[in-house]
């Protein structure tokens, strides 16, 4: 299913000019009755068709071929012997056929409404048509004549399944619903004119939580769920050596492939994190240096999904059961061998995005090779999980991704699912070759950045690529990294490298010849302006100390006005960087609420009682809200983000309306193995001129604790909670997604 297995015939030179039927008299033929699938297809199909020739292309419902030229859209129209070549040994899933059937007839099909799509974007990319990026100025659609004799050829997809998605449009959903559904919308149109509409249909996401829900389960069988410090608790892992848990999977995979005769696997993954069950079955299938902690579950992860695989086998032998080698699992297995029916799916996540997987700079990346190699020795097919794009920062991966795909593929990957946070920029050149060489490993990857920057900036292209190799000057560092966390930040982008990729821009814009090229360069020169007011607002807000003076104050005032222009400026235009910037730990948006603050715009009364769950992506309008933060540190990175420190305090100051009859604190907290990495617990009920500390926290990983304040806090009305960061501890003690339960 990889390069080597791709075909590509060519029957005959297509005619690029046309000497026969005038377009004019051209039409697109759908089968009538024609699902709605296919019906957008043939739409966009012939808007593109008038667009190059200049004249009307009407999509016409027929049984068989009319008078005249036509594009025959389906294999409705097929002869017996093209159907008959239609297998999935030729064509895999979502592969096609363009095939001439004279001179006036041009067929375009596949096995499916995803393989007849294919065949149109397929033969539309050989007239030349390129989709760089989302949006109206990201497509190069020639103006041309074109004939319909002469074409043959059939192609397979190297990688089976292709899809990329937004994952953190939550929030765009709820507070913008008309610009989520238009950005939905608009990056499922890119992917399908990119042949990346997703693929093999598939099922591999975090399963355990809806598969055995707590809500459903835990109450009459508590012995589903892990057990964790001698008892069993319903927010973390399932315990998967329960037989009854396996039937209940498998029962689920097999009602799901009754009811989609499609859908080629079903998720057996883990949930999201850690929580890991330690009842005496389960830590019998670890290693004997993973028993208690919790990594190294590949093992016992194994066991469960072959299980599981092995009852489905029966009735679905040709299905899969897919999970997530990810977190505690994400180490290949020590014993346990993947059946032949089961898909792994691998998580290259928060390694090395800004170089290759490969590159012997990135030692990051060297502990992914060893993933890759020790799954690869024990499972035949394997799938790509990766985070192509992380918040709204610059993303230049694009090296990574044209070195990647290749090597992957040599190790048996052929499927990618790949989490967009939003569009930073530089992202999307990855976009694009990610479904070029998906399609086709074997394609010269420098001759596709070629083709993208040619043909998205025409004589600004050398200027934009100089740009974006200013953006990549931190690949030359062995100690830099990108993940797509926020901290990074100063680090990959300092203010003297975005002032030299400013410069590059000018001349850039100045060269760009038509409107399209103009935009995507000012699309560009924004995403700079926005790091530069970035850097500038949180320089001024970090070095207030309680109220500015007025010279101070008029500083900010104007940075905060300069960064909400540029914001606003670049949602009129690109909605999904915008959003990107709104998150509550996103970076901007908390970064304008403290300048906002700052200036007397909104006002915060830390003694208000306002206790934040949020994850502490910035010291800023969430951390203003602690009552004590001197010395925190934090990190929007990984793990939903975290807070760190070295001898130093996070507190809030927590008051309710009526007496207090219970109360806990529940958090995600980590720690390493090294003896500094722990923090304390403390609370004070004097509004901090004494604490007391209730519990040290040292689990020696990621746990999710609950800390009981019952005993000190009854009968109270007000309180203060603290985490204390133990000396040395800095990164080696992390705190996050905090939530104080008050009954």
């Amino acid at each position: 299913m990889h390069g080597s297995r791709r075909w590509v015939f060519a029957l005959m030179a297509p005619a690029l000019l046309a000497t026969g039927a005038g377009a004019s008299a051209l039409q697109v033929v759908v089968p009538p009755d024609c699902p709605e699938e296919r019906l957008v297809v043939a739409d966009d199909l012939r808007a593109i068709l008038e667009r190059m020739t200049g004249e009307p292309v009407p999509v016409v419902p027929a049984a068989s071929a009319p008078d005249g030229p036509c594009v025959l859209l389906g294999d409705e129209f097929a002869p017996a012997d093209v159907r008959e070549s239609l297998t999935a040994e030729r064509v895999g899933y979502d592969g096609y056929v363009i095939r001439s059937l004279d001179d006036d007839a041009l067929l375009l099909c596949g096995r499916n409404e995803a393989g007849h799509g294919n065949a149109v974007y397929g033969w539309l990319r050989k007239l030349g048509c390129r989709w760089f990026m989302p949006g109206p100025h990201g497509e190069v659609i020639p103006e041309r004549e074109v004939t319909l004799g002469g074409w043959g050829a059939v192609e397979k997809p190297a990688w089976v399944h292709r899809q990329l998605w937004y994952s953190g449009m939550r929030h765009v959903r709820q507070q913008s619903p008309d610009e989520f559904d238009a950005l939905m919308v608009e990056l499922a149109q890119w992917q399908r004119r990119n042949r990346m509409g997703q693929g093999v249909p598939v099922r591999f996401g975090h399963s355990f939580l809806h598969v055995v829900p707590p809500d459903e389960y835990f109450e009459t069988h508590p012995e589903y769920f892990a057990e964790r410090d001698g008892r069993r608790v319903s927010d973390g892992q399932l315990c998967t050596t329960n037989e009854e848990v396996i039937g209940i999977f498998a029962d689920a995979a097999m009602a799901a492939f009754d009811a989609n005769p499609d859908l080629q696997s079903f998720s057996l993954s883990p949930n999201d994190g850690a929580g890991w069950c330690h009842c005496a079955n389960c830590e019998a299938l670890d290693p004997p240096e993973a028993r208690g902690t919790e990594r190294g579950k590949a093992d016992r992860v194994v066991t469960f999904v072959n299980a599981v695989a092995r009852r489905v086998r029966e009735r679905y032998p040709d299905r899969w059961l897919a999970f997530y080698a990810y977190a505690g699992c994400v180490a290949p297995p020590t014993y346990a061998d993947p059946d032949d029916n089961v898909l792994v799916v691998v998580a290259h996540y928060a390694l090395d995005h800004l170089r290759a997987i490969n590159d012997p700079q990135s030692s990051w990346n060297a502990t992914f090779r060893g993933y890759v190699d020790g799954w690869g020795a024990v499972s035949e097919q394997m799938f790509l999980r990766e985070y192509y794009c992380r918040y709204w920062a610059a993303w230049p991966m694009w090296p990574a991704v044209a070195a990647d795909i290749p090597y992957l593929s040599a190790h048996n990957f052929n499927g990618f699912n790949a989490e967009l946070e939003y569009r930073a920029e530089g992202a999307e050149i990855g976009w694009y070759l990610l479904g070029q060489l998906c399609w086709d490993p074997a394609q010269d990857s420098k001759a596709l950045l070629a083709e993208y920057f040619e043909g998205l900036y025409g004589p600004a292209a050398a200027d934009m690529r100089a740009y974006f190799e200013v953006l990549r000057e931190a690949a030359a560092d062995p100690q830099l990294r990108a993940r797509g966390g926020l901290d990074e930040i100063p680090d990959l982008f300092p203010p003297e490298r975005i002032a030299r990729a400013r410069e590059r821009l000018a001349i850039a814009l100045a060269k760009a010849a038509t409107e399209a090229q103009r935009f995507q360069v000012q699309r560009s020169i924004d995403a700079m302006e926005m790091m530069r007011t970035f850097y500038e607002l949180r320089a001024l807000v970090r070095g207030i100390d309680g109220t500015p003076d007025e010279p101070t104050r008029v500083a900010l005032a104007a940075a905060h006005e300069d960064a909400l222009a540029v914001l606003e400026r670049i949602r009129g235009y690109d909605p999904a960087r915008y959003w990107s910037t709104q998150r509550e730990t996103g970076g901007m948006r908390p970064l304008l609420a403290e300048a906002a603050f700052l200036l007397g715009q909104i006002e915060l009364d830390p003694w208000d009682g306002q206790f934040r769950s949020d994850s502490f992506g910035q010291k800023v309008l969430s951390l203003a809200r602690m009552v004590v933060s001197d010395g925190l540190r934090w990190s929007d990175s990984v793990d939903d983000g975290y807070i760190y420190g070295n001898a130093c305090m996070a507190a809030w100051y927590v008051r309710t309306d009526a007496p207090i009859a219970a109360c806990s604190v529940k958090a995600l907290t980590y720690d390493s193995d090294e003896p500094a990495g722990w923090l304390e617990w403390r609370v004070s009920l004097d509004r901090g001129a004494t604490w007391q500390t209730i519990e040290r926290t040292d689990r020696n990983t990621w746990v999710r604790i609950t800390v009981d304040l019952t005993e000190l806090v009854a009968g109270r009305e007000d309180f203060m909670l603290a985490a204390f960061f133990a000396p040395g501890a800095n990164t080696r003690a992390r705190l996050s997604d905090i939530t104080i339960v008050v009954e």
